[in-house]
């Protein structure tokens, strides 16, 4: 019988390279090699939380390719699903890490990667079927036209399919603008029965008020979806359903940031573990806050924590009952 899997999620995954330390790209010797992706980042986080998670891209069948894609088997994700095609390139993300007053710079270097050229017709739905959740995020459809269709295909499969459909807005402002990430996503947004949206990315993609609480509201009526989380920076998250609101300050402090990039995949990470072992909204939201508290002391894109080190780090750091 195949395998079943709590979780699975479909997207790019690139190449990242970082000048050591906080140097600029100019000063650079030598770069460290990571991997980073949204869905990637997730399926990891969820995987070393001990759920069984699986992977879907388009990867160029070439040993960066092939690196990549063993790297992320190598935390315990299913990639038998992934499609390796010859002749095309891997995307591939230069960062330099700063501390304020200088910002992080991010320069892709992603067009035309093989990812980018996905289509349905290179998604394993038979694959998708065999998993109780599915998690996709805005970067994906932001790649191509073709990404486009083949992301509301596969939302509305799953969704009929009777999974549990999550989906992160994630808006990046350098692969399209406010107003196109609106049009593609707004229709996507009934399809799903979660949706994670920033607050800035809701005020500027979609409109929204200013006020995190009316925005929330706002949006879930507007979208439809069962439950809108959004999240808030260090001032922790918020969650709307039909029936109630739920606030989650961030109770968790980092006296160090080593590395923002990843944090907001760790939030969903710690949402969805929180909820599939069935823990109440308001907790669900905290063990965000938690991991995406912990992936800032860690250099890259990933949050590599287990369950008993994350239920430790929430029983230490907070004093409430959120179970």
């Amino acid at each position: 019988m195949p395998e079943q899997y709590d979780f699975i999620t479909l997207g790019e995954t690139m190449v990242r390279l970082s000048p050591p330390g906080f140097q600029r790209i100019a000063q650079a010797q030598s770069f460290d090699f990571q991997i980073g992706g949204a869905e990637s980042n997730v399926a990891i986080n969820l995987a070393w939380l001990g759920f069984k998670t699986a992977w879907l891209s388009r990867m160029p069948d070439n040993p960066l390719g092939r690196k990549v894609v063993s790297l992320i088997a190598s935390h315990g994700v299913d990639t038998s699903g992934v499609r390796f095609v010859p002749g095309e390139r891997i995307g591939v993300y230069f960062i330099e890490l700063a501390t304020p007053p200088r910002p992080n710079r991010v320069i892709y270097d992603r067009a035309g990667s093989a990812a980018s050229r996905m289509t349905t017709a290179d998604v394993d739905f038979d694959y998708i079927a065999r998993a109780r959740w599915l998690h996709m995020t805005g970067i994906t459809p932001a790649l191509s036209a073709s990404c486009r269709a083949m992301t509301a295909d596969v939302l509305r499969f799953a969704r009929e399919r009777g999974l549990t459909v999550s989906f992160d807005v994630n808006y990046r402002s350098l692969l399209w603008s406010a107003q196109e990430a609106k049009r593609a996503l707004e229709p996507l947004m009934s399809l799903c029965h979660c949706v994670f949206v920033a607050h800035r990315d809701a005020v500027a993609v979609f409109g929204a008020p200013e006020s995190p609480l009316q925005a929330v509201e706002v949006l879930r009526r507007r979208f439809g979806c069962d439950v809108l989380v959004m999240t808030l920076g260090e001032a922790g998250a918020i969650a709307q359903t039909e029936l109630q609101q739920v606030e989650a300050p961030q109770p968790f402090k980092v006296s160090q940031v080593v590395d923002r990039i990843g944090a907001g995949d760790a939030f969903d990470a710690g949402f969805m573990a929180a909820r599939a072992w069935g823990f109440s909204l308001e907790a669900s939201l905290y063990y965000g806050n938690a991991m995406s508290a912990l992936k800032l002391t860690l250099p890259g894109d990933l949050a590599l924590f287990s369950k008993d080190e994350l239920d430790q780090f929430v029983a230490s750091s907070s004093s409430l009952s959120i179970r």
